[in-house]
């Protein structure tokens, strides 16, 4: 099927019949496109095959909530999206290097000290 296995841009949901729970992620992963899916049903079981899917943002019974959540953490996968290094808060730290800055406070034990005690 075509519709889950090529990207598709707007407002898509395929519904597709399936038998087993191992047949329809089988089905949502065979795809070389991973940016978000959705998943319908009982809340836990829905959550549970969701995280089986190798996609960037799952929605649990609702189309469209990985397309508002602005604040959600997503990474897309394959060959969807920019991936996390090239959006949000997570790409502009890409650009940062870490450096440790350590300081003695008064009433610590200072160079001196330790030059002392080396014998």
């Amino acid at each position: 099927m075509d519709i889950i296995k090529e990207e598709t841009f707007g407002p898509v949901l395929p519904v597709i019949a399936f038998d087993t729970q191992e047949q329809a992620i089988a089905f949502a992963n065979d795809s070389k496109y991973g940016l978000s899916a959705a998943v319908f049903g009982e809340e836990a079981e829905a959550t549970a095959v969701g995280v089986q899917i190798n996609a960037g943002a799952i929605s649990i019974n609702d189309g469209g909530l990985t397309a508002i959540a602005f604040e959600a953490e997503k990474d897309s996968q394959g060959l969807s999206g920019l991936g996390s290094s090239r959006m949000g808060t997570t790409g502009l730290t890409r650009f940062l290097r870490k450096k440790a800055i350590l300081t003695r406070h008064a009433g610590g034990v200072g160079i001196d000290s330790l030059r002392e005690h080396r014998d």
